[in-house]
């Protein structure tokens, strides 16, 4: 598939081992959810979420879906405030992704 995310995103949001999931902030995140599809490999356009239990739509019959609105601006404002937490730096590439989806900020 296109525009999966690299090794570097992944590590950014590893936490020494652990991962908290910005669905339900528990430390069991195990992938990165593109918010908005794989139109985009930045980093501000992942969202760590459990694969069984947030992700798979089987695990989110209780929970909003994953393209709604309201979810994907949670995710979008708390990977921008995780990212700006650790002084990551954007590339050229993330800020085209910040400026094509300000409006969600």
């Amino acid at each position: 598939m296109d525009n999966n995310f690299t090794q570097k995103t992944f590590d950014l949001f590893d936490m020494d081992g652990y991962c908290m999931s910005w669905e339900t902030g528990k430390n069991n995140a195990d992938c990165l959810h593109h918010v908005f599809g794989r139109i985009s490999n930045s980093p501000f356009n992942a969202a760590p979420l459990n694969n069984k239990s947030d992700h798979m739509p089987e695990g989110r019959k209780s929970m909003l879906s994953l393209s709604s609105l309201k979810i994907r601006k949670q995710f979008l404002n708390k990977t921008k405030k995780y990212l700006e937490s650790i002084d990551y730096q954007p590339t050229k590439n993330d800020l085209k992704f910040l400026q094509k989806y300000k409006s969600f900020y």
